[in-house]
């Protein structure tokens, strides 16, 4: 006989695998109800997250993001009583563990086993990869509009609980590529793709999307849009709720609204937004001051625009030389005033704090940063730089290792996980990862031989890996390229310091760290330990100290 889960007015067979409300049966899909059993079944134990994807996923390469999609399905059925979205709490860094009301039945009479049929057991929903759409402006700045229609494609798509979505960061490493479906679908162990086209011109957009069942190799949905631009928005909902109505998926009400819930209503402010998003992830310093710029040009027509604020934040948390730590935290704590479901709004808080000495609070930021997005790049690195600097070094292998992983294209997360590996006395990973960055910094600067933020990080993957020589000339080109950005000297200080030469890695320093503000992340920086007995050093950091401290009471004062 099978076991009943009572859970105050639910009922849980986990024989049938249906879920009762009283006596009426709930439209739970097959996925969520295997998480669930796992979950009573150990009732008040942590489950990690290991073993419930594998439960819900056996065999099967998904993002976490389903995962956290199918606890919050259970969390949203549970808190239809007082209370019951806490029964499952969530575990950070760990899992998730049941905490409600449960009692366990075995062997129930007859009549009870015979009510539960299974009949009503829901299929779950189909998974799915957005590609890259196609920028045909002829144009190739409109990049930026076709990137950011595709993005906000796959965030809405994600809003469907139903709907296993692959991350942004997966189906970005396609970019750019010749991909066969079948091949594809097969590698991401996925059945539908969805892929089109856009075109910008002057105050029209067209856009082309199809569906595809790999599967079969067969179209499901295709359609072209020729709208004004102001009628993005809406052109946005209509192709999402079209692939949603062509997998004969029913859309919830309170899904529908999600869709449809935009930060911005202004198609102007939207587009500045999308150019310094695109902007963002160059990464490198003009870069991220070019991205602040144009989203400072769009808060100026909507001051309320929260993904706005959220990219400045993370800008100043990526850059922490140009603004003060400060501006940093306020831009952050606006976004999150304005939506507190933003990530990385929260990850640009955390590292503001880190940069603070505010530990705790940067740790809870950064959890609910993860709790909100576990497939976000700049949420995975911003977390694990933080775990560098507290010397949680296996958290920040952890979060390194998965931003890696999410972005193809990075290398400053393998050096994070590359300095951690080191520290741990783990000489054949960090190796490993130190090469790994390095394939990855040469490949971004046959692309682009003027990164100079390529080059300055790939000197101290060199440094890792014994290569002085070269390390110097990418040092020498680095600075020669971006003689202003203070991190490049930072990198490069790093790079020094591994190499046993302390005095050319304080002179990088020297320059550095009076116009930018370093000096918590300089105390804290592992790759520099091999200066902290230096007397240059020590000179140093207590000659920034006592001007800091000037410089604060002089504030005090002011403000007095």
């Amino acid at each position: 006989m099978a076991t009943i889960h009572q859970i105050g007015p639910f009922r849980l067979d986990a024989e049938t695998g249906i879920v009762f409300r009283n006596a009426e049966p709930l439209a739970l899909g097959q996925r969520a109800v295997a998480l669930l059993r796992v979950l009573v079944e150990r009732a008040g134990a942590p489950v990690s997250k290991a073993a419930l994807m594998d439960a819900g996923w056996s065999g099967l390469a998904v993002e976490e993001s389903n995962l956290t999609a199918q606890i919050a399905a259970l969390r949203r059925v549970f808190g239809e009583e007082p209370g019951g979205e806490r029964w499952i709490e969530t575990l950070p860094r760990r899992g998730y563990r049941f905490v409600g009301p449960m009692i366990a039945i075995r062997n129930p009479p007859h009549e009870e086993a015979t009510e539960l049929k299974p009949a009503l057991l829901i299929p779950d929903g189909p998974s799915l990869a957005v590609l890259p759409f196609v920028n045909m402006s002829g144009d190739p700045e409109q990049e930026y509009f076709s990137d950011g229609i595709t993005e906000d494609i796959i965030t809405d798509l994600s809003k469907v609980s139903t709907l296993n979505v692959l991350s942004r960061h997966t189906t970005f490493t396609f970019k750019g590529k010749a991909v066969r479906i079948g091949q594809l679908a097969q590698r991401l162990k996925i059945r539908y793709v969805v892929e089109g086209s856009v075109r910008k011109a002057g105050g029209r957009v067209r856009i082309t999307a199809q569906l595809i069942d790999a599967s079969k190799d067969s179209q499901v949905w295709g359609e072209r849009y020729d709208r004004e631009l102001k009628d993005i928005f809406a052109l946005q909902d209509e192709i999402a709720q079209a692939i949603v109505a062509a997998l004969k998926i029913r859309l919830l009400p309170a899904e529908k609204t999600a869709i449809e819930s935009r930060s911005t209503q202004d198609p102007k402010a939207y587009q500045l937004y999308l150019l310094g998003r695109h902007y963002l992830t160059q990464q490198g310093a003009r870069s991220l001051e070019i991205a602040v710029r144009f989203c400072r040009q769009a808060l100026e027509i909507d001051p309320d625009y929260a993904r706005a604020w959220a990219v400045v934040a993370l800008c100043q948390a990526f850059l922490h030389f140009g603004g003060s730590e400060e501006s940093g935290l306020s831009a952050a704590e606006k976004a999150l005033a304005l939506d507190a479901t933003l990530a990385e709004a929260h990850a640009a808080r955390a590292r503001a704090l880190a940069a603070l000495g505010c530990n705790d609070e940067a740790l809870a930021a950064h959890e609910e940063s993860l709790r909100l997005e576990p497939d976000s790049f700049e949420v995975r690195v911003n977390f694990g730089l933080t775990c560098l600097y507290l010397g949680r070094y296996e958290d920040a292998i952890e979060h390194c290792e998965r931003a890696a992983q999410l972005l193809e294209a990075d290398h400053w997360a393998l050096l994070i996980a590359a300095d951690c590996y080191r520290l741990l006395g783990r000489h054949d990973e960090l190796g490993a990862a130190s090469r790994r960055a390095l394939e990855r910094a040469e490949r971004e600067i046959a692309l682009h031989p003027d990164n100079a933020r390529a080059l300055s990080l790939g000197a101290i993957a060199l440094a890792h890996l014994g290569e002085k020589e070269r390390a110097e000339e990418w040092a020498a080109r680095a600075l020669t390229i971006e003689p202003d950005d203070m991190r490049d000297y930072h990198n490069i200080a790093c790079a020094f310091a591994q190499m046993g030469e302390p005095d050319r890695a304080l002179d990088l320093l020297e320059t550095c760290l009076p116009k930018a503000h370093l000096l918590a992340w300089i105390k804290r920086e592992p790759e520099l330990m091999p200066l902290h007995g230096h007397p240059r050093y020590q000179a140093l950091i207590a000659r920034e100290e006592a001007r800091l401290a000037a410089t604060t009471s002089e504030q005090a004062s002011e403000a007095g």
